[in-house]
């Protein structure tokens, strides 16, 4: 009998054991599926950036031409994925108190919060936590090319991006062509822009009056100024411009 009663409390150890381990790796594998959407939103964020020239909602990429129709942000570890903040460049932190209190096993429980902070997994995200305050923790994803960071720049601090440029444009910036990106100012005078460098970079100016618009205190130091089809300036100190031929 007690040789029979032992032979159960193994099979019943061991059975215990082998489902353990299981949902330990299904686990695993859910935090880097989790990691891998989270690269996908990087991804297809900056895609669209340089596509529609403005910043996206979750729903925005949610489209068949970027993260798809039928893209789940479904999280079975706390809240659907979605920004944190988009500009700040943040999604939420996908684990959740909520989760974590109801883990029985702590040290798995941090095993699997090493492993989704870990960057070994990530290129276009970084896992920011705080272990005090789990509310302040976040991923903030980067962006990839010198024109995304120019546009994102753009658009945070308020201003629009048309997709196109006319002459009839006032005030607001707009996609001249692959390379450059234009202003257009009150008088619908641009001045055009290299999307890599933006203000750190030479500029074209449509004619001579634009060689006072107060856009180019913008430029930095030893910047050229190219008046189409006309002369050539460079921004000084002090906000002064010198012709140079």
């Amino acid at each position: 009998m007690i040789r029979y009663a032992t032979i159960l409390f193994l099979f019943f150890t061991f059975s215990f054991c082998e489902d353990n381990l299981a949902a330990q790796k299904q686990n695993v594998l859910y935090i880097q599926n989790m990691i891998e959407i989270e690269e996908k939103i990087a991804k297809n964020f900056e895609k669209y950036l340089l596509t529609e020239f403005s910043i996206p909602t979750m729903e925005d990429l949610k489209d068949d031409d970027y993260l798809g129709s039928n893209f789940s942000v479904s999280n079975r570890m706390g809240e659907d994925i979605d920004f944190k903040s988009s500009s700040d460049l943040q999604i939420k932190y996908a684990i959740s108190n909520n989760y974590l209190k109801r883990s029985a096993n702590s040290e798995e429980e941090n095993y699997l919060v090493q492993l989704y902070n870990r960057d070994l997994y990530r290129d276009y995200t970084t896992a920011f936590y705080d272990s005090s305050n789990l509310e302040n923790s976040f991923v903030e994803f980067k962006l990839k090319s010198q024109e995304a960071k120019t546009i994102f720049s753009i658009l945070k601090n308020g201003n629009i991006i048309e997709k196109t440029c006319s002459d009839s444009l006032k005030n607001r910036y707009c996609n001249y062509d692959e390379k450059t990106i234009r202003w257009y100012n009150s008088a619908s005078n641009w001045i055009e822009y290299d999307k890599k460098d933006f203000e750190d970079g030479n500029v074209t100016v449509v004619g001579i009056s634009v060689i006072n618009d107060e856009k180019l205190n913008n430029l930095k130091v030893g910047a050229y100024i190219f008046v189409q089809n006309s002369s050539r300036y460079i921004k000084l100190i002090d906000n002064k411009i010198l012709k140079v031929d």
